[in-house]
């Protein structure tokens, strides 16, 4: 089974280059510092950067899900001040001309509403639709494209490859039955340090098993990007987890990622570039025998 999709002129799946998703953060209490861009100027400076690395999409998050229990950083969760923040986002790339897809990071429906009114192609619902009964027939309105994340109850809070299994195809039906295209869904499987209850090694075994995801016939995302289980092996804290992220990476694209998220596009771009010719190399050979 081939996994083929595509969104704006972007085309990623089976047999196409490793798509790149760059982050970029507006708010100021994101884990990673590095990642913020909170002026105007700041977010066209980025977004121009990231187009000059090779982005293909860009992420946008207005408010950190950071988990408290790893970081101490507090953010401002109301609606209000997440709308305020996609707005300046919104209003800086217009003088831009950003033409790559802009997806944008929330669980609520009014701000999905917003930003695909004001330009973005794509939702990503780290609830994987659960947490705004009215999220998926908001995408589905503006016949938009939809990361789901592996969810039960709250982000992040199933972690053993056979529970995400259950739950991203319960996501899909959510998406499917409000009329989201198929060739629209792409699923990730919430790598991170989302809820205590997750191991270091919880991360990893997904990474090594991400193959088993393809039976779901989508394609997928992962962000390790700077994720507190790079530290935990390396000690390391988020601005110095980036050669770690680098090998994880490169391990999740072998195993069968389709589409990295990450704050650093231009190595990201180089590690995708290498895995991706051993791959194309070996799909070579086995097609000779």
């Amino acid at each position: 089974m081939k996994i083929i999709s595509r969104i704006g002129n972007i085309s990623f799946g089976d047999n196409y280059k490793t798509a790149i998703m760059g982050v970029i953060n507006l708010s100021p209490a994101s884990f990673y510092k590095g990642s913020i861009a909170d002026t105007s100027e700041s977010i066209q400076e980025r977004v121009l950067d990231f187009i000059s690395q090779g982005a293909d999409f860009i992420d946008v998050g207005a408010i950190s899900s950071a988990p408290s229990f790893l970081y101490d950083s507090v953010d401002d969760l109301s609606i209000s001040k997440e709308k305020e923040r996609i707005r300046i986002f919104f209003e800086a790339i217009k003088e831009i001309d950003c033409k790559i897809p802009i997806s944008v990071d929330t669980q609520s429906h009014k701000i999905a509403n917003y930003a695909l009114h004001s330009g973005a192609t794509m939702i990503n619902d780290i609830s994987g639709l659960k947490s705004d009964v009215m999220m998926a027939k908001t995408v589905s309105e503006y016949d938009a494209a939809v990361t789901l994340m592996a969810c039960k109850k709250k982000p992040g809070d199933v972690f053993k490859i056979s529970d995400i299994l259950v739950e991203l195809r319960k996501s899909i039906s959510l998406a499917l039955d409000a009329g989201i295209s198929q060739q629209s869904i792409i699923l990730d499987p919430g790598l991170g340090g989302w809820v205590p209850e997750r191991k270091t090694q919880d991360d990893y075994q997904i990474i090594d098993r991400l193959e088993e995801l393809r039976q779901l016939g989508y394609p997928i995302l992962v962000g390790i990007s700077r994720k507190s289980f790079i530290g935990a092996v390396t000690g390391k804290k988020p601005e110095q987890r980036l050669w770690g992220s680098l090998a994880a990476t490169s391990i999740a694209i072998r195993n069968g990622a389709h589409i990295i998220r990450t704050h650093d596009v231009e190595e990201t771009k180089d590690a995708c570039l290498v895995v991706d010719y051993l791959k194309s190399l070996i799909e070579k050979e086995t097609s000779y025998k």
